[in-house]
């Protein structure tokens, strides 16, 4: 068999076959044998029709079945040998030349066609060792963990109703509140909760709500710029109408054993350290996150690989159908401003994952059924569960490929940022 590769694009090839009259005489010598011996012809007996007759009553059937048993596998045989990745079956009417039903099958002539296909570029892996990454080790002082252990403070305080003095900084007043512009309501709540300091997002509210008590109603007007981040309320003049129910105030639990012990730790001591290394392990996820977005946004930047319009399309249009099912929105025929978005991440996404995969296979890196079983060995520890019937849960759910794929790219971005050097930064 006798193949040429036409390139179009680093993704788009046209393999030129010619299959040797050798093999279209076999091949029409069996269809013409299989018609001899099965077809029935009217006044000769099964088996003893001329061939001239058969050849003139069955020609499109043989035609055909010598063109099905030797076109689809000498197309994959040449795709094949050429090492092409296809990336989606060609259109026998379209990417097919004669079309599949014009082909020409003559005794003693070869059968040649064309066919024009999508496929995978190839991808060139840059050299590893010049991407740059943050390696050092994570820092968790000793402010964090304070900052930390004040937020399960905040998150367990008590509000308690003050009923012997008016609204002060540092309270928290329910309001009924109504905004109005020109007649228009802008804004009709009632019984909201603001936090009375000076960050509130209307600084005037604080200067208003000083001093009123519960029961007692106030009117006021606020001009906003025209830049002010409430775009309801940029550029217009508002009337306030301000309605106090309660005040309470923020009490927060004394930090000390007993709080410790409500946190289910023994101590302060043992809540401290379980705060730091709880923080430190949230430090080292949050680093490995943004080594790997560095390290794929210098793939992607370094890399100049194609990746066809129609996959892009196609992949773009079937995540905004599974965004609009997910949030349950009405599906609706995207923007063009929407299209591009995704067509975008699409891109990246694609690139992203043949580079991975390429790294992948230059690396030999896989994950093993021993390092499948070790993580779920793992998890079921940490979970306080027996390790067979966790992983028949995990077998259940069918989430042993997703898992395999976890440690594998692991393994891949482990490999990265091993190769990387040290990114340098400036000390200014």
């Amino acid at each position: 068999m006798k193949v040429d590769i036409v390139e179009i694009s680093s993704c788009r090839k046209t393999l030129k076959i010619e299959i040797p009259a050798e093999e279209v005489n076999a091949e029409i010598e069996k269809a013409y044998e299989e018609v001899r011996l099965n077809a029935e012809i009217r006044g000769f007996r099964k088996g003893r029709a001329p061939r001239n007759i058969i050849e003139m009553r069955f020609a499109e059937y043989i035609k055909s079945e010598v063109v099905d048993k030797l076109v689809p596998p000498s197309f994959e045989e040449a795709a094949k040998t050429a090492e092409l990745e296809i990336l989606r079956s060609p259109d026998i009417a379209e990417d097919m030349k004669p079309p599949y039903g014009e082909l020409s099958v003559k005794s003693g002539e070869p059968l040649s066609f064309e066919v024009t296909i999508d496929v995978k570029p190839e991808i060139v892996v840059p050299n590893l060792e010049q991407l740059q990454v943050e390696k050092g080790e994570v820092n968790v002082s000793k402010e964090n963990v304070d900052a930390y252990l004040e937020q399960l403070r905040d998150e367990r305080a008590d509000f308690v109703p003050v009923e012997d003095r008016s609204i002060q900084l540092g309270d928290y007043a329910t309001v009924d509140i109504l905004l109005t512009s020109d007649g228009d309501i802008l804004t009709d709540q009632a019984e909201q909760v603001l936090e009375v300091n000076e960050e509130m997002l209307i600084p005037e509210m604080v200067q208003h709500l000083g001093g009123m008590n519960p029961g007692e109603e106030k009117d006021f007007s606020v001009s906003f710029p025209e830049d002010h981040e409430a775009e309801n309320l940029a550029g217009k003049e508002v009337d306030f109408h301000v309605s106090v129910q309660k005040i309470t105030e923020k009490h927060l639990p004394a930090l000390d054993d007993d709080f410790a012990r409500d946190m289910g730790e023994d101590d302060l001591e043992h809540l401290t350290a379980k705060s730091w290394n709880q923080l430190v392990e949230i430090a080292k996820q949050d680093q490995r996150k943004k080594q790997q977005d560095d390290l794929l946004e210098q793939l992607v930047e370094s890399s100049d690989f194609e990746v066809p319009d129609f996959m892009i399309e196609e992949r773009a249009r079937l995540q905004i159908r599974i965004d609009a099912a997910l949030s349950r929105r009405e599906e609706s025929e995207p923007t063009e401003e929407e299209l591009e978005r995704y067509r975008a991440a699409t891109l990246e996404f694609v690139k992203t994952s043949w580079l991975l995969n390429k790294i992948s296979e230059n690396e030999n890196l896989e994950a093993t059924d021993e390092e499948v079983d070790a993580s779920i060995r793992r998890t079921a520890q940490e979970l306080g569960r027996d390790p067979q019937k966790y992983r028949k849960v995990v077998e259940d759910a069918n989430r042993i490929a997703d898992l395999r794929s976890s440690i594998w790219e692991q393994k891949v971005f482990d490999l990265l940022i091993e190769k990387a050097s040290v990114k340098r930064t400036l000390v200014t």
